[in-house]
Formats: structure tokens, C-alpha cells, sequence
């Protein structure tokens, strides 16, 4: 696959291979690494190779990515517009014409249009994109608004810059409309130079993190950088990325983007050859190499963005209303007369209910009889102890009785006493 992206990316004759090669899975491979226009563009010439019914796959897949390019196209001018009318400034952090990147236009894909505007203009975006028969999508990787439409087209709006790294933030705080603007639009604004190149090595850092750093983003990245200008101020921007710990997360790209696509490589490439493995692997932990490249950046598996209590919710609900196909096996009778699936739910959950409320009832009959036994235990411990106390209080009560006589007996002769010495005076 490699020699077959290196060949029509370098405008090569591809080579034919002489040894078997698996086909479906290199269609396999490029779908998941987002390169099957390239791979096409690769094995035309080569079909004798490879089955008929491969190659229609192979067809199929860029036949679609190539109605997606114009659908991203049109969706991107009518956004746009909508933006101008309502006069809402925009930033246009990524584009989906990337076809001048590539030796042909098809050979790009287009991955999803990125806007960063101001959150207080997000409630009028929604309506916006509503009117428009977006609808808006939930996805815990992305922290800006996703929206999607039929037939794939896939907008995201941020309201702050998508980089984690604070130092890189900081090269984002002006306001969007301090941006240049794009000709013919005066609220759409685009990044300058060091601002893109700093925002595509920012995303690159995301999706590594986030175990998502697919081989196009390498690519793109790669056919982008050779297409700076002279103006391009490179020592300020390396700057930035020495303060960042990025260096060596750039040189390896560069390097490994060197092995897949040019000859003669000089460079020590094990680390690079480890970044590889990483991103056909499908994130695979490799400690080493997260210490190498971003050691001041956490990976972020997927679970940090994961919502459990969505997932329980959707897990209650595949649990209570199963399937037709798992149906089936209980009720044979959905085969004949699916429309009596909902009859099954009602049958079923019924019984599990059933079920569940005599196994609680049990288990708070026996908390309760626990209970008792307790408290009568106690009571039996207690009574003793109760009539011990009675006769101490009754005896205390006693004594004070009699000394409460004694006393009035002693007040008695003293007066007699005092009567008899006032009487003899």
C-alpha cells in the first residue's frame, strides 16, 4: 500500500507487484486510514489483479467520497452566506479543498468544515443550521457543535480553539474579527500562515492524544508544509513549538511521512517506525513513545469523553425493547406477524418485572425480619438492665424520704428545746 501511495503521490509508474497481495485487506486498510482515493487513483491499470468484486468496492468507496467533495463544497458556500447575511463573524479553521495540496483533485478527502465564532452567537447558529436541515450530533471527541446532514456532510462549530496545550492557546485569544477577512466576504476570516501551520499540528496533537491520528492527516499535513510560501515566518513558529514540547512530535511526522513517501532516508527512524505501528495499530498504549513525542501531553483515551449515563440509558433500553431478530428466538410467531412485536415487549417486560419485584420483595422481607430479630434481642438485653434501674430509683427515693423525717424530727426537739430554755428564763 505504502509503495502504491508513494508512486501516485510522487506522479511514479506504479510497479506491479509480483507477489499476492491481500486486496481486501489493503480496501480495508485504506478506508480506516481515510486514503481510498489515493489507493484508487493507485490500481487503475492494475485491475487485472485484483478481483472484479474488489475493485467495485474500491469504485464505490471514491465514487462516494467524490459526490461528498461537491455536497462539502456547496454546503460550504451556503454556510458562508448564511454567516454574511446574518452578519456573524466566523473563523474558517479548516477547509475541505484541499485538492490543490494533491497531484489531482480527487485524491483529497474531504473530512468536515470547522468555524470558530463567539458563544454568544451560537443559540442563532442553531436556528441557522436547523433551517437548514442540519441536525446536530452529539460526539464526545469534539468539543464545538457538531451538526450533520445527508449526505454526509459534517460542520463543526467551536466556540473556542480545539488545542489543549495552553501555550498554543495563547496564539488564539485575539478576537475573530481581528482575523483577515476572505475576498468578497467581510465576516468570514481565515488564519495567516503561521496560524494554519499551528492549528494543523495542533489538531495532529488532539488526535494523537485521543488515540484517532489517522495516516491522511499525516499526508496532508505533509503535501501542506510543502506548499509554504517564502513569507512563512518559520523561526517564530518553531519557537512556539519549542515552548510547547512539539519539536520532536514534527520531526517524527516529518520523518515517517520521508519513509512512506521519498528514497533514501538518513534520519534514525525507530522512533518514527514506533509512530507507525501506533496508527496502523488503532492506538495501541506505547508509554515510550507518548514520553518521546508529547511529553507534556496526557493521552486522553476514549472513555474520558465517553457519557455513562447515556450509555446506560441506551443499554436499559436495548435490554427492555430488544430487536425483531433477537425476538424471534422466544416468539416464533414475529417470523408470520412482526406487527406483534410490541405485544412480545409487553409480554416480556411484564414477566421480567414480575420477576424482579419477588426477588425485591424477598429481599426486604428478610431485611425486615432481620430487623425485628434485632430489636427484640436488644429489648431482651435491656430489660434487665430497665428493672435494676426501677429498684435503685425507688431506694434512692426511700432514703431521701427518710432523711427528709429525720430532718423534720431533729427541727421538732430543737424547738422543744429553745420552748423549754425561753419558758425556764
Amino acid at each position: 500500500m505504502l509503495i502504491l501511495l508513494k508512486a501516485i503521490i510522487n506522479q511514479e509508474p506504479v510497479q506491479v507487484p509480483r507477489r499476492h497481495i491481500d486486496w481486501e485487506a489493503i480496501l480495508k486498510v485504506s478506508d480506516f486510514q481515510n486514503i481510498i482515493s489515493i489507493v484508487y487513483h493507485a490500481i487503475l491499470g492494475l485491475e487485472k489483479e485484483i478481483s472484479e468484486e474488489c475493485t467495485d468496492q474500491f469504485y464505490q468507496k471514491y465514487k462516494r467520497e467524490l459526490l461528498l467533495h461537491t455536497s462539502y463544497g456547496n454546503a460550504k458556500e451556503v454556510i458562508m452566506w448564511q454567516l454574511e447575511r446574518y452578519r456573524i463573524h466566523a473563523l474558517l479553521l479548516s477547509d475541505v479543498d484541499a485538492g490543490e495540496l494533491y497531484p489531482r483533485p480527487g485524491m483529497s478527502y474531504p473530512d468536515q468544515i470547522e468555524f470558530l465564532v463567539e458563544e454568544k452567537n451560537l443559540p442563532q447558529i442553531y436556528r441557522l443550521m436547523r433551517d437548514m436541515d442540519y441536525e446536530q450530533q452529539e460526539d464526545r471527541l469534539e468539543s464545538g457543535n457538531v451538526y450533520t446532514r445527508v449526505p454526509g456532510v459534517r460542520v463543526v462549530f467551536f466556540s473556542e480553539i480545539p488545542i489543549a496545550n495552553k501555550i498554543v492557546r495563547r496564539t488564539f485569544l485575539e478576537p475573530v474579527k481581528k482575523y483577515p477577512h476572505i475576498e468578497q466576504y467581510e465576516y468570514i476570516h481565515i488564519l495567516s500562515e503561521e496560524d494554519g501551520y499551528l492549528y494543523r499540528i495542533g489538531r495532529l496533537v488532539e488526535f494523537y492524544v485521543t488515540g484517532i491520528l489517522r495516516m491522511r492527516g499525516i499526508l496532508d499535513f505533509w503535501q501542506y508544509q510543502k506548499q509554504l510560501g517564502e513569507g512563512f515566518r518559520r523561526t517564530a513558529v518553531e519557537e512556539i513549538l519549542e515552548k510547547a514540547s512539539w519539536t520532536e512530535f514534527v520531526r517524527q511526522i516529518g520523518v515517517l511521512a520521508t519513509l512512506w513517501l521519498e528514497d533514501g532516508v538518513r534520519q534514525q527512524y525507530g522512533t518514527a517506525l514506533e509512530l507507525e505501528e501506533y496508527i496502523i495499530t488503532r492506538r495501541q498504549e506505547n508509554k515510550h513513545l507518548d514520553r518521546t513525542l508529547l511529553p507534556f501531553e496526557k493521552a486522553r483515551p476514549d472513555f474520558y469523553w465517553r457519557s455513562r449515563e447515556d450509555e446506560w440509558a441506551h443499554k436499559k433500553r436495548e435490554w427492555m425493547f430488544p430487536p425483531r431478530e433477537y425476538m424471534i428466538q422466544f416468539y416464533p410467531i414475529l417470523e408470520r406477524f412482526p406487527f406483534l412485536l410490541v405485544f412480545c415487549w409487553i409480554g416480556r417486560d411484564f414477566r421480567f418485572l414480575r420477576i424482579v419485584c419477588k426477588n425485591r420483595g424477598r429481599k426486604v422481607w428478610l431485611k425486615v425480619r432481620v430487623t425485628f430479630l434485632d430489636i427484640k434481642e436488644k429489648l431482651r438485653s435491656l430489660l434487665p438492665g430497665m428493672k435494676d434501674a426501677e429498684r435503685t430509683n425507688d431506694m434512692r427515693e426511700a432514703a431521701e424520704v427518710v432523711d427528709i423525717e429525720n430532718k423534720n424530727k431533729e427541727e421538732a426537739e430543737v424547738e422543744k428545746d429553745v420552748e423549754e430554755i425561753e419558758s425556764q428564763k
